[in-house]
């Protein structure tokens, strides 16, 4: 939730700081168009490296769950053995 409102809050203000920058910005049509090229390849370059981010984080976040589930699956199964009644010849009935 905080990568996705970081990267909404660093598209705003690239957006919000394009847009001030062309109206206030006294140049001919030329370096406009230049400008505005400028700035959407500085703007696609963030998004690129916000993605990669959000992508090896969402990759962490994977590996950290799987960890998780299979510990506490364990866990489940050795308290589940424990709770069976042992037969006579020493294994566990099913």
């Amino acid at each position: 939730m905080k990568c996705t409102n970081f990267l909404g809050g660093v598209l705003l203000g690239a957006v919000i700081g394009a847009a001030v920058g062309l109206l206030m910005a006294p140049q001919s049509g030329e370096e406009t168009r230049e400008a505005v090229r400028e700035q959407a390849r500085e703007l696609s370059e963030k998004v690129r490296e916000s993605s990669r981010q959000m992508a090896e984080s969402g990759r962490d976040l994977l590996e950290q769950s799987k960890t998780q589930v299979s510990t506490a699956m364990k866990a489940c199964c050795e308290k589940a053995e424990a709770l069976l009644p042992t037969r006579e010849d020493g294994k566990q009935e099913a």
